[in-house]
């Protein structure tokens, strides 16, 4: 899963091939010349020494060697720098390509998947394990080829050099990293665990935070801070045992190469004795000896990072490859009318597939007609709008707006017809003008007016400094429930649809505020199909059509009269309602 998730990354980066062949060639360059420098170094040791032995020296060589030497350096770091900083255009590129496809995905992405899923965890996948990769990529990916490249240049120039000293520091570098295998095995692994329980924590702060109100009122905070301190606890538990198993891989790795390093410079020393080396080459092939290890070290060492990339990346896909909406059909219908008139034959519905929850569920809805759903919680209530809205499709049967099957019609067309007001009174942080104007890019501002008049909201907006152009806070929480609810129908009269659903929002508001809620959404629906979910049947006795839902299917229909005459589930509802007030 791990090595797949990784391949898919390097998908991306191949979508900016050039980019990168141009940095990976600015990083091998930048080798090449780094590796070169102690071959020279070598050289003018040698030089030098020759000339203590002999009394003379040869500053021409001498100082052109030196030259040489300052124009590697020079040339690699000006590679390095090039390197370095295309590599960061190039992440920068693959990061916004890669949230690009996330943001997509988002509003793809079927209902059911934000309903397994807390925010915080989803979130946390956007946010902390983007973030992971962002840093892997840019730190790590070239740091790889560079070391492959070191590793490759420093074994030629020692082979070139002393093929015996060579051989031993070759053979060093498969002890080293068996030697610390089963160290970095276990570091990937905390880090994969590091990750996931990074999501589970934010999960649970998202999840608090919203709920802080009832977490004072239920005086559940100890028992909040002890379960975050528990999970907290986990993750730092998770992440020391990855750091810790990735910080051993170093020492290890480097006490294996010391061992090799020491022989070298013996058996070097003994050459030079021997007169079959110089003092320069033995300098130079130390020198390398001890660079030889450092990039299988620094690879070794990069293992945790690209474990937690890897596992991180993992979340990233699954998000990506998880089930999307159906797709828009090409070129979608168009009802030739818009009255709101809407059909349901024969539909079933079930979340999954071993458990149906709508088995044969037929309305006929004429235009301008109020409809109520009414019944017990789970009885199926919203799961009715959800699929009327095409949240979900039906898994048998069809569902018509203005004549037309819904699943023919693009989403965008068919959710054009609607407006809702639920009793989560939401609303965005900007102000109350593009709050209500939502529905529509550059929506005049008499029509927003003309929207809040209606709404009974114009009045309180103007008391607010800057009136319209008030800027609302995250969850409107500067403003009362009730105002928020009043917004939200001015926004939904701002959209000016044909069908307006309607979950009764009049809870927690005190009984003037009320009053204008119920007029408000009285002006919303005059003229206009409506489908309300009512909580309270003393406020839909007007209705035109009352269903009555349980268990997911429709078990009585018909205006209150109608149905009050049947004696059956719905009078006992209206009727236990009447007798507890």
């Amino acid at each position: 899963m791990k090595l797949h998730a990784i391949k898919r990354l390097f998908k991306y980066l191949g979508k900016y091939k050039l980019r990168l062949i141009l940095v990976m060639l600015a990083a091998v360059l930048s080798t090449v010349f780094s590796v070169l420098a102690p071959a020279v170094m070598g050289g003018i040791t040698s030089e030098l020494y020759a000339g203590v032995a002999q009394g003379e020296f040869d500053w021409d060589a001498i100082l052109w060697l030196l030259a040489i030497l300052v124009a590697l350096y020079l040339i690699a770091q000006l590679f390095a720098v090039l390197q370095g900083f295309g590599m960061t255009r190039l992440t920068a590129r693959v990061m916004q390509s890669l949230r690009s496809d996330i943001d997509k995905k988002m509003h793809a992405l079927k209902l059911n998947y934000y309903d397994t899923h807390t925010h915080g965890e989803i979130l946390s996948t956007i946010t902390n394990d983007v973030d992971t990769v962002n840093s892997a990529i840019s730190q790590n990916l070239t740091q790889i080829v560079t070391q492959v490249v070191t590793a490759i240049g420093i074994l030629i120039m020692m082979l070139n050099i002393s093929p015996p000293l060579a051989i031993i520091a070759v053979v060093m570098v498969p002890v080293a990293l068996l030697s610390s295998m089963g160290v970095m095995r276990t570091g990937a692994k905390h880090y994969a665990k590091q990750q996931q329980l990074l999501g589970e924590l934010n999960g649970y702060i998202e999840e608090v935070y919203n709920g802080q109100e009832l977490v004072s009122v239920y005086n559940y905070t100890d028992r909040a801070k002890a379960r975050f301190d528990e999970i907290n606890d986990r993750l730092q538990k998770s992440a020391e045992s990855a750091e810790t198993a990735s910080g051993k891989v170093t020492p290890i790795t480097d006490l294996v190469n010391n061992l090799g390093y020491v022989l070298s410079a013996v058996l070097g020393c003994m050459s030079v004795l021997r007169g079959g080396m110089l003092v320069g080459e033995v300098q130079s092939m130390l020198q390398y000896t001890r660079q030889f290890s450092q990039p299988f070290t620094s690879i070794a060492g990069m293992a945790g990072s690209f474990g937690a990339a890897a596992a991180a990346a993992g979340r990233i896909f699954d998000l990506l490859d998880a089930e999307e909406e159906t797709p828009d059909p090409e070129p979608g219908a168009v009802p030739e009318r818009s009255d709101g008139a809407v059909e349901f034959k024969h539909v079933a519905f079930g979340y999954t597939p071993d458990r149906q929850l709508m088995h044969d569920v037929n309305i006929s809805v004429k235009p301008g007609q109020k409809v109520a759903i009414v019944g017990p919680t789970g009885a199926g209530k919203t799961t009715l709008i959800n699929l009327l809205m095409r949240f979900y499709d039906v898994d048998s049967g069809a569902i018509y707006v203005d004549g037309v099957d819904t699943r023919e019609m693009k989403r965008s067309e068919l959710r054009d017809r609607f407006g809702m007001v639920l009793q989560d009174a939401w609303l965005f942080e900007g102000t109350i003008g593009d709050n209500i104007a939502y529905a529509e890019d550059g929506m005049p501002e008499e029509k927003i007016v003309d929207a809040a008049r209606s709404a009974s909201v114009d009045s309180f907006v103007r008391t607010l400094p800057g009136g319209y152009e008030f800027t609302l806070s995250s969850g409107a929480e500067n403003i009362s429930q009730g105002q928020r609810q009043l917004l939200t129908i001015a926004r939904a009269m701002a959209s000016d649809p044909e069908i307006m659903i309607l979950d009764e929002a009049t809870s927690n508001v005190d009984t003037h505020t009320e009053q204008l809620i119920q007029k408000a959404m009285a002006k919303l629906m005059h003229g206009r199909t409506s489908f309300v979910i009512a909580h309270r049947l003393s406020t839909i006795r007007d209705a035109d059509m009352i269903l009555y839902m349980e268990n997911g299917d429709i078990k009585e229909c018909g205006n209150h009269e109608e149905l009050m005459a049947l004696h059956g589930k719905y009078e006992a509802l209206y009727m236990s309602q009447f007798a507890s007030v």
